[in-house]
């Protein structure tokens, strides 16, 4: 029998790796709530659904007569909890859904680790704009609010003032469902992505990123990502010293088996923080294109014989060669579009793999004032022999994007 995959959610540009799931193997389902033709193309069926929202999912799977599935998992998008409950549904192989929301949910997370003995930032957790000025106060500004239980960056502000903690803690309150946020001690350093699966207690590293934050802070109190490089600039002997904290992590939520998501920070005096660790694949691109020029790695036949229960091939997650790759972004800063064009008609040039919209642009689009991580105009993946180069060839593209704004609108 053919097994049936279910791909419940589709991260930022994710639809590219759709292409690499195609097989005659299994049929591939795939719900989004941001159908494209490109995904049309890959799925065998395509359900237009929110895979945030696992009770709808559901439902449209009963609706269109798909009452079996053998696999389960999303591509980058940030939704654990539904693809547990899911598994769990069907039968099919996955994390509990505790596990899940210990690692969705940040002050379940953050606990947690503090209780694994983890080096953390200083943190508490407030219900109200009054307890998150008292914790500020405790922990030392400049801090940073984020809501417990948003993805993306949503929400991320950080704080300078007194004053400025408790209109953010109100804005982060506002976009919290379950009226939580996590005051935490800012602190400063290089940030890295680590992609990697955890089985049998065996932490299998696939990728190594530097996480590109050199205009951290433009968009204040909003934090701007403005992509990813590699290889790394950390050494080999610092990138093993990140991996053991990923494991003892992971080992701590128990993320076993899963495909594992890292947000790390090492400081200036050497410590590693764990900011981020979550069970899925990384998204925006990350894992499944960029890692994998640089390294020759693809992690998707693994994420799927991990879906369906069958053992790793620890063996495909050996680099096969190196070479330097970037992604850079534009951020969405305002503006009403004059005219737009095709960015692959710049995408032709040499050590381009690809130039990409963020939004969906069309002369008369409103694009609103940058508020976090997701709000991308454009970008660019880029490769060459070394990271400078690559850089270079993304800055260049990324001057090229064929777009116009109306005068005074930015």
């Amino acid at each position: 029998m053919t097994d049936r995959l279910l791909v419940c959610g589709l991260g930022s540009g994710m639809d590219h790796s759709l292409a690499g799931l195609r097989s005659p193997r299994w049929e591939l389902v795939v719900v989004t709530d941001r159908p494209t033709d490109r995904a049309r193309a890959a799925a065998d069926v395509l359900l237009d659904c929110d895979p945030d929202d696992a009770a709808a999912v559901l439902a449209r799977l009963s609706a269109a007569g798909l009452d079996r599935i053998d696999g389960v998992f999303s591509l980058g998008a940030d939704n654990p909890p539904v693809i547990s409950t899911l598994a769990r549904h069907f039968g099919c192989p996955g994390l509990p859904l505790e596990t899940a929301l210990d690692c969705t949910l940040k002050d379940r997370r953050l606990r947690i680790l503090r209780a694994a003995g983890l080096d953390l930032p200083r943190f508490a957790v407030a219900e109200g704009a009054g307890e998150a000025v008292r914790a500020a106060a405790d922990i030392g500004l400049p801090v940073v609010v984020k809501p417990c239980d948003r993805t993306g960056s949503l929400g991320v502000l950080k704080a300078e003032s007194a004053g400025q903690v408790r209109a953010l803690a109100e804005e982060a309150l506002r976009l919290s469902p379950g009226g939580r946020i996590v005051v935490e001690e800012f602190l400063e350093g290089t940030e890295h992505t680590l992609a990697a699966f955890m089985t049998d207690g065996d932490l299998h590293r696939f990728g190594f990123a530097d996480r590109e934050y050199g205009n951290k802070e433009r968009f204040a109190p909003h934090f701007f990502e403005g992509g990813d490089t590699l290889p790394s600039r950390l050494t080999d002997e610092q990138i093993d010293e990140v991996t053991d904290v990923v494991r003892r992590g992971a080992r701590a939520l128990r993320l076993d088996p899963a495909v594992i998501n890292t947000d790390i920070l090492r400081t200036r005096d050497g410590r590693v923080i764990l900011l981020e660790i979550t069970c899925r694949i990384t998204g925006a691109r990350i894992a499944t294109e960029v890692m994998r020029l640089a390294t020759g790695v693809d992690p998707l036949p693994n994420l799927v014989r991990l879906a369906l229960g069958r053992p790793l091939e620890p063996a495909e997650l050996v680099p096969r060669h190196s070479r330097a790759v970037v992604q850079r972004f534009v951020p969405a800063d305002g503006g009403v579009v004059e005219w737009v064009g095709d960015p692959r008609d710049i995408a032709r040039r040499s050590g381009v793999h690809d130039v990409f919209w963020g939004l969906e642009l069309k002369p008369g689009t409103v694009v609103p004032p940058y508020r976090g991580g997701a709000d991308v105009l454009g970008g660019v993946i880029a490769h060459a022999a070394r990271p400078a180069e690559a850089e270079a060839i993304a800055e260049r593209t990324l001057r090229a994007l064929p777009v116009r704004f109306e005068a005074g609108s930015r």
